[in-house]
């Protein structure tokens, strides 16, 4: 009898352990609340996973606006890097009843092997025929920096080799040049430092937040603002935004 107790005993104590664990799973998810889309950025990541409460799903930034517009998700991450862009889409956005909030401003460029092998400087090298470039996806803000470029300096990305090659973060073009799959790629300067990889100044950019009205006064919303704000603060490459002048002539 004491045996066939304890086995009980036993049974019952695991059982409690897996229900234990199934809540403890189901509170995890229940606290993902909110939907936010965001271009790939290594702080977007970090504060989400830092304070938690949010489901961040990774898209380019105009995908991003798209979704959020379409109220597939709560709040989209987006960059632009010039003001008359920046006003056409703050336009549509204000348009629909959506809240702005710039939260950084970050620097793009070039991310080469360390000591830059093949002296790569700007955009008009990326035509050489021994440069292989690998490029962010269609919809990107990333890509849409690199098509501007281009256009400026009157190249073809037909004439680059490796134009239609695409992933989908910066980290994952770090890790291509790393590999020796590519000799560059558009990337941020703090990816580039943490990959031990030179990195070759292109523009600056801002990074907004966007949501709903109701959003906007949101306390987890809020806490993940300043989380952003913070982190962008001490990383290399990073500027925290929050004051209206700091982004005149953009919004």
């Amino acid at each position: 009898t004491d045996d066939f107790d304890q086995k009980t005993m036993r049974l019952g104590q695991s059982s409690l352990a897996h229900l234990e664990e199934g809540f403890s799973q189901f509170r995890v998810k229940a606290k993902k609340q909110w939907r936010l889309a965001s271009s790939s950025d290594p702080v977007i990541h970090r504060s989400v996973m830092e304070i938690g409460g949010f489901e961040l799903i990774t898209a380019g930034s105009g995908e991003a606006l798209e979704r959020l517009l379409n109220y597939e998700v709560d709040i989209a991450g987006f960059h632009i890097s010039d003001p008359s862009s920046s006003q056409v889409i703050a336009k549509r956005l204000k348009s629909e009843g959506m809240q702005i909030f710039p939260v950084m401003k970050r620097v793009q460029g070039f991310m080469v092997a360390k000591g830059n092998p093949l002296g790569i400087t700007s955009a008009k090298d990326l035509v050489r025929s021994r440069i292989r470039f690998i490029n962010r996806q269609k919809g990107s803000g990333t890509r849409l920096l690199l098509d501007t470029l281009l256009k400026k300096n009157g190249i073809q990305a037909e004439s680059i080799k490796g134009y239609v090659n695409e992933e989908f973060t910066h980290s994952a073009i770090a890790m291509s040049i790393l590999a020796k799959k590519a000799d560059v790629g558009m990337g941020v300067k703090s990816v580039a430092i943490e990959n031990g990889l030179d990195f070759i100044y292109l523009k600056d950019e801002f990074f907004f937040l966007a949501m709903g009205e109701e959003l906007a006064s949101n306390k987890e919303v809020a806490k993940l603002i300043r989380k952003i704000r913070s982190l962008s603060s001490d990383i290399p490459g990073y500027k925290s935004v929050g004051l209206k002048r700091q982004i005149a002539g953009w919004l």
